[in-house]
């Protein structure tokens, strides 16, 4: 046994010690403090013992219960502390991790188990991080917003009825344990959130908005932040349209249509669009997907209507719904013009709920005011829309023309999005609503927008054109040529 590799961190045990002098003295082994040794490198150390915190806490100190803020993240705060409710006050060091055991009541009977460990009920963890104490020296509190971002997320999850269930516990909770000034500042949280009590209880933004009646999904406003960061500080160009001529922003029109409803599913030859749109010989067989090419041609042709832009987010409402009406007025099961009131989501992805859908879009709004108009604009009210999805159907392609309407109010050239791109342009999305990144999902529209400027004067050159860039191709059977 004393040749195999020792554990990278392990505690001591009772009957070790000369196991562990003779590792010590061949130099495969150090003390990295109390009762905690490791057999990495020194530089390497302080990141293991923070990954392993749990690990660690679990093996010496099994009696601890996790409390206050580490009760609520279930992780080191940003200075790699642990705090711990024990039967006395102490701090341990080691590189990387500090264990703070604070004097306090042990566990109570709905105190969960967590690996080989018990922490605090989420309401008593709440309670916890309500208390206020100026003689402390350290902070073992998480921020207030974490507090009521928790509190926030769980009535829009479960509702009044769960938020009622935890307050209940919370109080008996207080009355044991004698807590009456961190219940009273819950209460005033949960009262204000439920719209019971003054919204002046919370602070922060999300919370504040709930309390007002206006609440918005904090995640997706979080990637709507990247977003907006991301284009403030990139240099985009917005290309003016220097074809000004009915046929060729009729003819532009068309294709803009007829691929932002392929990408949807949408699809026709391209010899059945033309007939659709320019002939008005609606299939029997499909009257509500030519009826949605038409309705998205009728809006994205007229001039005066992709002029309108929001100045507030009243207004941005307004026209998402009146779009939405006029894109999709054929098919009733859409809700057209009406903000969704389920839930919806496309594979792993869930959007922004019901009632957070105005909140939501209200700021945003104040973020897209404060873009440059154009090109950052545009991009910007995409994903609002897109990552919002405020209807049951037909976000993608109100978000596109949202964003060309942006462009056509800037005097500029507009983007579409052909089949073969559709995949470069879906992940760029993803990669933003999943991953937090922005910066793939800029690189694609502004290509996009480079790629997107030719001359749809005359339609059969067009067609040509667009076909020997391979815009028609399934992205898996060429790759876009976007150079003349």
């Amino acid at each position: 046994m004393e040749d195999l590799q020792p554990p990278f961190l392990f505690a001591t045990a009772s009957g070790e010690r000369r196991r562990l002098g003779a590792l010590k003295e061949a130099g495969r082994i150090h003390a990295i403090g109390p009762r905690l040794y490791s057999s990495l490198p020194k530089q390497q150390v302080a990141r293991a013992t923070r990954a392993a915190w749990a690990s660690i806490v679990a093996g010496l100190y099994p009696d601890a219960l996790l409390g206050h803020r580490t009760a609520l993240d279930y992780r080191p705060d940003p200075d790699g502390v642990v705090f711990l409710t024990a039967t006395t006050n102490r701090r341990v060091e080691y590189p990387g991790l500090t264990l703070q055991f604070v004097r306090g009541p042990g566990p109570l009977d709905d105190d969960p188990a967590f690996l080989g460990l018990r922490a605090s009920s989420l309401p008593r963890a709440l309670l916890e991080n309500l208390s206020v104490d100026p003689r402390r020296a350290v902070v073992r509190t998480a921020p207030i917003a974490t507090v009521e971002h928790r509190l926030e997320q769980l009535l829009r999850d479960g509702g009044a009825i769960e938020v009622n269930r935890l307050r209940d516990r919370a109080r008996v909770i207080a009355t044991t344990l004698g807590w009456a000034g961190a219940f009273e500042r819950l209460d005033a949280i949960i009262g204000a959130l439920s719209g019971t009590r003054p919204a002046d209880a919370v602070t922060s933004p999300g919370a504040r908005a709930r309390a007002i009646g206006e609440p918005f999904d904090t995640a997706c406003f979080e990637r709507l932040q990247l977003l907006f960061g991301e284009l403030q500080q990139r240099a985009l160009t917005t290309a003016p349209e220097p074809r000004t001529t009915a046929a060729h922003l009729r003819h532009k029109a068309f294709f803009e249509a007829y691929f932002s409803n392929y990408i949807e599913g949408t699809r026709f030859e391209i010899e059945e669009a033309e007939a659709i749109v320019f002939d008005r010989q609606i299939p029997a067989a499909r009257p509500k997907d030519a009826h949605d090419i038409v309705g998205t041609f009728a809006v994205v042709s007229d001039p005066v209507e992709m002029r309108r832009t929001p100045s507030s987010s009243d207004e941005l409402v307004e026209l998402l719904r009146a779009r939405h009406l006029a894109m999709l007025s054929r098919r009733p099961e859409a809700e057209p013009g009406v903000l969704k009131t389920k839930p919806n989501r496309a594979g792993e992805t869930v959007f922004v709920l019901p009632e957070y859908v105005r909140g939501t879009l209200g700021q945003g709004h104040a973020l897209y005011s404060a873009l440059p108009r154009g090109l950052p604009r545009a991009i910007f009210m995409m994903f609002l829309v897109a990552d919002v999805h405020p209807f049951a159907d037909g976000n993608g392609r109100l978000a596109r023309v949202m964003m060309n309407a942006e462009l056509v109010a800037a005097g500029a050239s507009t983007i579409i999005v052909p089949t073969v791109f559709r995949d470069d342009y879906l992940t760029a999305l993803r990669a933003l609503t999943r991953r937090h990144r922005p910066t793939p999902l800029v690189d694609a529209l502004r290509r996009a927008a480079a790629f997107s400027h030719l001359d749809f004067t005359a339609y059969p050159r067009a067609l040509a054109e667009l076909q020997r860039r391979n815009w028609f191709r399934e992205p898996d059977e060429a790759r876009i040529v976007d150079v003349p």
